[in-house]
């Protein structure tokens, strides 16, 4: 059996994330041999960490403008896999550099990873919702509307364009969105556009809500509202997809159903079984840790060279943001 030495970049709230996800990982799954967690300190050359003797593979939870190069830089470095948060790149021009990379990599859209976007990806392909031709979403968050209600001074690495990128809630969020889209619509849209909204923003770089809309071939369209300045938001994440025998729709408040529409009557398909990575039965789950724990369980099976479930990789994310740093930006 194959050692793995996992080497995590990055202390903030994606990193623990991974963290806790390696220590669930090693409990559950028996088949797998893993190193203690090896944390890179700042400013030294990932190389440092590279072990002869193990497949060594590299988490990167560190500010979203650096995970391009890190990305290139660990696989130059020697490891044999990536497991990247999202977004993968933030500015046009890194797309090309990435799109040439042909290692293993994958990435933290962990909402794919659920339960529920598995089980709604299943129904369209077996033709049960019928001609999918509608995608509508929201993402909202109320982190800048809270800040800017109490007068709370924001110190974040996201306020340095150069460690975030030139937006904020387009390419930090709107990843997901898009990237559960595409994969749910399987294609890839004709026009993208979208409208930003920069009120209550702590910085002239960070938008703050954004109206998306892609038009995709045969008629089919996606729409979505995404924002951090939505009053009295959690984290309201949830998408529908209409086809002409029936609609799916998932909410992140309640991951463990799916709303089937058909005609003029609703069902709920409750999860049943528990969930393979993270073991968590049904409505006992770990909220948003069940993505991270799922793409951390299958990339370090996929690296051992045992059977894995497909999990988002660098492909599908780039092709997100392709969309999204090539739309149609109205500001």
């Amino acid at each position: 059996m194959k050692r793995i030495n996992p080497v995590l970049v990055g202390r903030g709230m994606a990193g623990r994330a991974i963290q806790k996800s390696l220590s669930i990982v090693s409990q559950e799954d028996p088949d797998l041999i893993l190193l203690p967690v090896r944390q890179v300190e700042r400013g030294t050359p990932l190389s440092s960490y590279i072990s002869d003797r193990s497949e060594n593979v590299l988490f990167l939870a560190n500010p979203s403008a650096l995970h391009a190069a890190s990305i290139l830089e660990g696989l130059k470095a020697g490891y044999c896999a990536v497991a990247a948060e999202k977004p993968v790149c933030v500015l046009p021009e890194e797309l090309d550099s990435l799109k040439s990379v042909d290692a293993f990599v994958s990435v933290y859209h962990g909402y794919r990873a659920t339960w529920g976007t598995r089980m709604i990806k299943g129904m369209i392909d077996a033709g049960e919702l019928g001609d999918v031709f509608r995608f509508e979403s929201r993402y909202w968050q109320s982190s800048v509307a809270s800040k800017a209600i109490n007068g709370t001074p924001e110190n974040s690495w996201k306020n340095e364009p150069d460690l975030n990128g030139p937006y904020d809630v387009l390419t930090d969020l709107g990843s997901h969105v898009v990237d559960i889209c595409l994969h749910l619509m399987s294609d890839l849209p004709v026009h993208t556009q979208c409208r930003l909204s920069y009120r209550n923003a702590s910085r002239a770089h960070r938008d703050t809500h954004v109206n998306l809309c892609m038009d995709f071939p045969g008629d089919r369209y996606a729409m979505a509202s995404i924002s951090k300045t939505m009053h009295g938001a959690t984290n309201d994440f949830e998408y529908t997809v209409i086809g002409t025998k029936g609609s799916a729709t998932w909410k992140f408040m309640r991951p463990d159903e799916v709303e089937i529409g058909t005609g003029n009557r609703k069902r709920v398909i409750p999860r049943e079984m528990p969930d393979t990575s993270s073991g968590s039965v049904p409505f006992h789950g770990i909220g948003w840790l069940e993505g991270y724990v799922a793409i951390t369980h299958q990339t370090l099976r996929h690296v051992a060279d045992l059977d894995a479930s497909p999990i988002p990789v660098l492909s599908e994310a780039l092709a997100a943001m392709d969309v999204l740093l090539n739309a149609d930006i109205k500001k």
